[in-house]
């Protein structure tokens, strides 16, 4: 079954390996023309971790994190207010627990599928027409393209 993933950032890669896994066949469409690489830092930990060992990527995950030593609450000047240390934290997950930058994870999960699904940058999806058997996705730059059930 061909599957059609709006979206390269965290999930939509993360749906296409899983979905790859299983014998569907995905093909992600990202707005963008390259893969995004901002964005705030994710804290990775606990079952996050499980499945990033599941994908093969607590490796790629532990290179590009690093560990917080502490969290500071600041005012709208700038000034810390308030402080809390993470060590309980850390050494509660050992090694399982890591901040990555937004655009490092959705890089390595992107690299983790881009072999085995279609990628199309640069396009979204204008309008899905809905038929007995499928659906016709119509792209703004790429034409047509049927999914069928």
């Amino acid at each position: 079954m061909n599957i059609l993933i709006s979206g390269a950032g965290i999930a939509g890669p993360t749906l296409a390996y899983w979905l790859a896994q299983f014998g569907f066949v995905p093909t992600i469409v990202e707005r963008s023309p390259r893969l995004r690489t901002g964005g705030y830092v994710i804290d990775f930990w606990g079952l996050g971790f499980d499945v990033a060992e599941r994908m093969g990527l607590a490796s790629a995950i532990r290179r590009d994190g690093y560990v917080v030593q502490r969290l500071d609450i600041v005012d709208r000047h700038g000034r810390r207010v308030a402080s809390v240390p993470t060590a309980g934290l850390t050494a509660s997950f050992s090694t399982r627990f890591t901040s990555v930058p937004r655009g490092a994870l959705a890089a390595d999960i992107f690299h983790a599928v881009e072999d085995n699904v279609e990628l199309i940058f640069g396009d979204t999806v204008t309008h899905l027409q809905e038929e007995r058997d499928g659906v016709t996705a119509i792209f703004g730059r790429h034409g047509r393209r049927r999914l069928i059930w």
